[in-house]
């Protein structure tokens, strides 16, 4: 079975995955707002506040940054609470991402990393507009800046999936809610006493020379097609053969847990995700803190439980053990593991 060593790391996996690109071109307003605020952090450099929400099933976490963003993929995010990560910072550049851990004087560089720096959407353009209605709300002020409100409205359960709020003027989202299929807030992100420049210093993005530099986990050889990816796993890997409406492949990885060759395929929808991931090493997915519920997958017992907007379904079918890990209720993973039981 998949070995992340707990739910919320499966769940970081899940993010780490999402580096989608941006497609297409949109039509006049409101489709070409969102289109210019997916663009706008390559061509736009600012400073300010970051705080970030998210309501799990028992609990919320907060997390408070400063940020710096220097167009086009230079950033660096400074922490001060939780208390635990006060005083770490993150630098991204491109898409190396490096963790410094003040405490232990530690740095580890990752690839494809979970965090976004760029207070936005996920940016598959085309893929969003196929699956989201964008409805653009009145104009309003947010940290003293002229916004436009634009809602994504889900197409299929025609239910609101996100907020944003741009900036009129440079098109950079100063606050994104986010919200779960039955329509409760799971998540926001604001932006506060945001100020745009590009006079920040090169130093602000080095690394400490005295810090020790290791390499953290990686998602193996860049992302291919997932077929590619099921076919060169080692062994009977499967993708399914139904997805929930909208969804679509996006992307396959090989990557390593815990020393385990591992499929990960990457499904969505534009805005939502959905991660596969199987292999066929058994061992133990850690729950803890989680309420299981019990259920089938093709005949055979499987574990479901959720955290927020996020739900967690894993199985085995005697060969490989899968974990599905997405934005997705119950019944809509459970179809999913269906479609991957052998003919």
């Amino acid at each position: 079975m998949i070995r992340p060593g707990s739910v919320a790391a499966a769940f970081a996996l899940v993010a780490a995955g999402v580096s989608l690109c941006a497609a297409g071109s949109g039509p006049s307003e409101p489709n070409a707002l969102l289109f210019a605020a997916i663009a706008a952090p390559s061509t736009v450099s600012y400073t300010g506040l970051v705080e970030v929400v998210r309501f799990g099933s028992r609990a919320a976490e907060a997390s408070v940054y400063r940020i710096e963003h220097r167009a086009p993929d230079l950033t660096c995010r400074v922490y001060s609470a939780p208390s635990a990560l006060s005083g770490d910072s993150v630098i991204s550049k491109g898409d190396l991402s490096f963790s410094i851990d003040a405490r232990r004087h530690r740095i580890v560089e990752t690839r494809n990393t979970a965090l976004d720096d760029r207070i936005a959407i996920n940016d598959n353009y085309a893929l969003l507009r196929a699956n989201y209605q964008i409805v653009r709300k009145d104009a309003e002020s947010f940290d003293g800046r002229s916004v436009v409100a634009v809602a994504l409205i889900n197409k299929y359960n025609h239910r609101p999936a996100m907020l944003v709020r741009i900036d009129r003027a440079t098109k950079i989202v100063l606050d994104k809610q986010e919200f779960s299929r039955t329509g409760s807030l799971v998540g926001e992100v604001r932006f506060q006493s945001v100020r745009y420049t590009a006079a920040i210093p090169t130093a602000d993005f080095a690394l400490p020379k005295q810090d020790q530099l290791v390499q953290g986990p990686t998602f193996g050889e860049p992302p291919q097609n997932p077929g590619s990816v099921v076919r060169s796993a080692g062994f009977p890997a499967r993708a399914p053969s139904a997805l929930p409406e909208g969804f679509a492949a996006l992307e396959g990885t090989l990557v390593e847990l815990k020393g385990v060759r591992t499929v990960h395929l990457l499904y969505s929808d534009g805005i939502r995700t959905v991660s596969l991931f199987e292999n066929a090493s058994a061992s133990t997915l850690d729950m803890t803190g989680l309420q299981i519920e019990r259920t089938q997958v093709g005949g055979r017992t499987a574990q479901y439980a959720e955290d927020g907007a996020m739900a967690l379904l894993a199985w085995s079918d005697a060969t490989l053990h899968y974990a599905l890990v997405g934005e997705l209720g119950m019944s809509e993973l459970r179809a999913m593991a269906e479609s991957l039981q052998k003919p």
